[in-house]
């Protein structure tokens, strides 16, 4: 299971680490998004993204859903980067099943090392791929009333993995499905132009406005409460 699905129990860890300061070790892990917390199983689990096996197979043309595309080709896609987006929204999502009205809801999601199906709340399901030819992910949005929450949450995310570990380093542009054209257009022209679905053409720029400010590291219990 450990290398087939990304996944390691208590033990496990115990064994690897000999024991020796585990908490610290967890917690470290933890805060610098390389593992994330497991609630889809009735036993103590952890996700380790870098564990898990490539999925050659995935073509984002058979993959339905509003589009978000996250282009690192100006610079270049980071190692890691993707894979803590992955914990991030699997930690995202587990919030979601401790949730009482959630509980037991929520799918498992399906991960690979360059893939995920991840569901954030009752039927708000994300499809994440990326594409390092491309140096790009893409994120796909099932269900489109929730096109513009989940470009604020991706937006939050790659902030929050920015400062805490890539030290501010990280540059992309954003590109975002015109449901009319269906052709990708740059963040800025869809917010000025209230480019459904991700904007309503009665609010005005609220996505914008970052979740965490700019200059700030904030622990990962706070980040993931004020999604």
């Amino acid at each position: 299971r450990t290398f087939e699905k990304g996944l390691a129990s208590r033990d496990f860890l115990e064994y690897v680490w000999k024991g020796s300061q585990v908490d610290f070790f967890l917690d470290l892990m933890e805060r610098t998004m390389l593992l994330s917390r497991w609630t889809f199983s009735e036993n103590e689990l952890y996700l380790i993204p870098s564990l898990l096996l490539e999925d050659s197979s995935v073509e984002k043309e058979n993959i339905k859903g509003s589009r978000c595309l996250i282009d690192f080709s100006n610079n270049f896609l980071p190692n890691g980067v993707f894979q803590r987006l992955l914990c991030l929204c699997v930690a995202h999502s587990v919030r979601g099943t401790e949730s009482e009205s959630n509980n037991k809801l929520l799918m498992e999601p399906r991960l690979r090392r360059n893939y995920g199906i991840i569901e954030f709340e009752p039927g708000f399901i994300i499809n994440l791929l990326e594409d390092e030819e491309a140096q790009s992910i893409t994120i796909f949005i099932a269900n489109c009333e929730f096109a513009g929450k989940c470009l604020r949450i991706v937006q939050a995310m790659l902030r929050k993995v920015n400062h805490d570990v890539m030290g501010s380093g990280l540059n992309y542009d954003i590109y975002l499905d015109n449901d009319t054209t269906r052709e990708l257009i740059c963040l800025h022209e869809a917010q000025n132009e209230k480019i459904s679905p991700w904007f309503s053409p009665d609010i005005s720029g609220t996505v914008e406005t970052s979740v965490i400010p700019s200059d700030e590291i904030i622990d990962l219990a706070s980040f993931l409460e004020s999604l």
